[in-house]
């Protein structure tokens, strides 16, 4: 059975920018921890659909995104 699966993406990367910044951690400290660069974190806070789903996805589990 195929399952189509929708993102809001604006809601979240909305999230996760509040997610960080709740967490008081700064877009180059995400990127060391996340182990990818801070241009990406920028660009992702940019909602640029630009960047790699491993990157977004390495992001969103650092601020606490995804399910495990």
């Amino acid at each position: 059975m195929e399952r189509n699966i929708r993102l809001n993406w604006h809601q979240l990367v909305e999230e996760a920018i509040k997610r960080r910044k709740e967490q008081k951690i700064s877009q180059r400290r995400l990127a060391a921890i996340a182990g990818i660069s801070q241009p990406t974190i920028s660009r992702f806070e940019q909602r640029r659909k630009d960047i790699q789903l491993s990157s977004a996805i390495k992001i969103l589990d650092v601020l606490g995104l995804i399910e495990k």
